[in-house]
């Protein structure tokens, strides 16, 4: 067994619920992130970063505005995501 499949297996419901905003457009900003479920940036922030060290998504500052960051969906969070909604 990988590590990486080891990880798809500890994504929780809630990550779940990110990837699946996430999975809908190439890229979103934490704010959009946050609004879109309804929680604060901090906790939009957080769970990010939580997705980001799993290796399910990425984060990069937006060369027109560098206060902005946004969040990229990776083929591993794909996988993740697909591999956890088959499952349900």
């Amino acid at each position: 067994m990988t590590i990486a499949h080891l990880e798809y297996t500890s994504v929780t419901p809630r990550q779940i619920e990110v990837l699946t905003f996430l999975a809908k457009q190439d890229h979103w900003s934490v704010g959009a992130v946050a609004v879109a479920l309804g929680v604060s940036s901090a906790a939009a922030t957080k769970a990010i970063a939580r997705l980001e060290r799993k290796g399910l998504v990425t984060r990069s500052v937006d060369m027109m505005d560098r206060r902005c960051v946004n969040v990229h969906i990776t083929r591993a969070g794909n996988d993740a995501l697909h591999q956890n909604t088959r499952s349900v």
